[in-house]
């Protein structure tokens, strides 16, 4: 059962990546057609020309039979490794030519190809040893922290830009969607039965790939830091996420309600995991707006200014939907989308305008 919903998140968090990818990927491209070098942000554009895109498209679609020709074989052999081995192995020749030949359309689905054989790869670890499913879970979190620190960490090449805002809005969107699901009652609800079996030292599997995670993070992050890629409130962000996550794939069985005659209500535990994973979130992105400020990046302003507006319209209806009548419930909300609006958008254009006159 964990496992079913473990997969149901994690379609949840990356198909939006995809999709807000492309809708990224098509408004660029509406606005900006032919490339420019003394454009400062050309490598917003995921391709600088309509034969860049076409190329990149072809190359893409032969990534993606590669993939159907060697589960094709595999079948015929009579399925020697299974279906998430030859998917493993298609990302890893996918990245290949990508970094080869700098194309950012192959990159992006090798990328989420990767990442889709760690998670269901992590599953079949702690399925065969029974084992909390939040130890495979945190996996994925430590995944998207390290894609944001390798993204700052390739920005040190002209050539690798491109690459470099791709693993930076990944890591950016996993983390984002991850706080803001366990800021959730459902989200709370999951984490208490994720935490519900043994601890992750039970396979040397989980514990070993957790730990090269951890690792490969905090070394990237100072190297990073030493090279002044990344800025002092991003170092301690990522450290201070890394902790948080690291003290959920040890946790102990976790009660987070309290049933009672007139309903569950959350538990001790419970009020203060949710004080956390909401405070955090409200601090990613309150982050990424001040990252966006410090690096002039107004894509990233954007992208925070959006999240923080989400995250206040997702904590009125988790917070107030049962408690007020339906119709004022409707009334507030739109009122509050009125106000939160306009307020975050006049903040927004001040920041935006800020930004590009220190620029000047």
């Amino acid at each position: 059962m964990m496992s079913y919903f473990f997969f149901g998140l994690l379609g949840a968090l990356i198909w939006p990546i995809i999709i807000i990818g492309l809708i990224v990927f098509f408004i660029v491209r509406h606005r900006e057609k032919t490339y420019s070098t003394h454009d400062k942000e050309w490598y917003l554009r995921f391709a600088l020309s309509k034969e860049d895109a076409i190329s990149q498209l072809f190359l893409l679609l032969s990534f993606l039979f590669l993939g159907v020709t060697l589960l094709a074989f595999n079948r015929d052999l009579g399925d020697p490794f299974s279906w998430h081995t030859i998917l493993l192995i298609t990302s890893i020749i996918g990245l290949v030519i990508a970094y080869y030949f700098k194309t950012v359309y192959t990159f992006i689905f090798s990328l989420i190809g990767a990442v889709n054989w760690w998670n269901v790869q992590a599953i079949e670890w702690v399925q065969n040893k029974d084992i909390g499913t939040s130890a495979a879970f945190v996996g994925l979190a430590f995944i998207a922290l390290l894609f944001y620190v390798l993204g700052r960490l390739h920005e040190k090449k002209i050539k690798f830009k491109k690459f470099a805002l791709v693993y930076v809005v990944l890591g950016i969107i996993i983390i984002t969607g991850v706080l803001f699901f366990f800021s959730t009652r459902i989200g709370l609800e999951a984490l208490e039965n994720i935490t519900k079996r043994p601890l992750l030292f039970d396979s040397w599997q989980i514990a070993l790939s957790l730990l090269i995670f951890i690792s490969s993070i905090v070394g990237v992050t100072l190297y990073s830091a030493r090279k002044k890629l990344i800025f002092p409130t991003e170092f301690i962000g990522v450290f201070i996420l890394t902790a948080l996550f690291s003290l959920i794939a040890l946790l102990p069985e976790q009660n987070m309600s309290i049933q009672s005659s007139s309903g569950y209500y959350l538990s001790g535990k419970g009020v203060l995991w949710a004080l956390v994973f909401n405070l955090a979130a409200f601090l990613e992105s309150l982050g990424l707006i001040l990252s966006g400020c410090l690096r002039k990046e107004n894509w990233l302003i954007n992208l925070g200014a959006f999240f923080l507006f989400l995250l206040i319209i997702v904590k009125y209806f988790d917070w107030f939907f049962t408690l007020l009548d339906k119709s004022f419930f409707f009334i507030g909300a739109g009122i509050l989308l009125f106000v939160v609006g306009w307020s975050m958008e006049k903040g927004r254009r001040y920041i935006l305008k800020k930004v590009k006159t220190e620029s000047q």
